[in-house]
């Protein structure tokens, strides 16, 4: 198993660990950083519709994030 191989897996691992979060904000924080390594993987392989997709999610994450934090 090479690197690329790691960040995949723990990514995808994160990402489905961040849909039992009970709070949204762990979710997005958990999922943006899966999402993030994922996208990682999919450049090093060049799997490019793969980085394209989780690159959407982690700025959609990091986004609403940022925006809930100036609403409280």
């Amino acid at each position: 198993m090479n690197l690329a191989d790691v960040l995949g897996y723990t990514g995808t691992v994160l990402v489905i660990l961040s849909f039992l979060c009970n709070s949204l904000i762990k979710l997005r924080i958990l999922n943006a950083i899966g999402a993030f390594l994922v996208t990682i993987y999919a450049i090093m392989n060049h799997a490019w519709p793969v980085a394209l997709l989780d690159g959407f999610i982690v700025i959609i994450n990091v986004f609403q994030l940022f925006k809930n934090k100036i609403q409280i």
